[in-house]
């Protein structure tokens, strides 16, 4: 991404050399919704770890609950696939909105355009 932003700098600034005086870029701000979709899906693994560590009688501190959830069975019948879930594929799929290589583009202190 900052190879991407030097090299447009350096063709603007040969192309155009004393049209402006500053060309700066900074990152494009990641969306609210993947700062909190990244807190969501810690707390999850936090509690699978638990889950793992401490088994069914975590359900036993949980207050409102007599049994565990059905979601509990069926975790258990398929520890592998929900590891690669919890700890692969939704933190992957999350990260890939986070890391977008875009950037901003700032010429005299006024934001131009949007590029990837």
């Amino acid at each position: 991404m900052k190879a991407n932003f030097l090299k447009l700098r350096e063709i603007m600034q040969t192309e155009f050399p004393e049209q402006w005086s500053t060309i700066q870029g900074a990152n494009y701000p990641v969306p609210e919704w993947v700062s909190y979709a990244s807190t969501v899906i810690s707390f999850i693994q936090i509690f699978a770890m638990l889950l793992i560590m401490v088994g069914d009688t975590l359900w036993t501190y949980v207050p409102l609950v007599n049994r565990p959830p059905e979601f509990y069975y069926k975790m258990k019948e398929n520890p592998a696939l929900t590891f690669i879930i919890v700890f692969l594929i939704i933190p992957s799929y999350v990260q890939s909105f986070a890391n977008s290589g875009a950037f901003e583009l700032y010429v005299d202190n006024k934001l131009v355009s949007y590029s990837t």
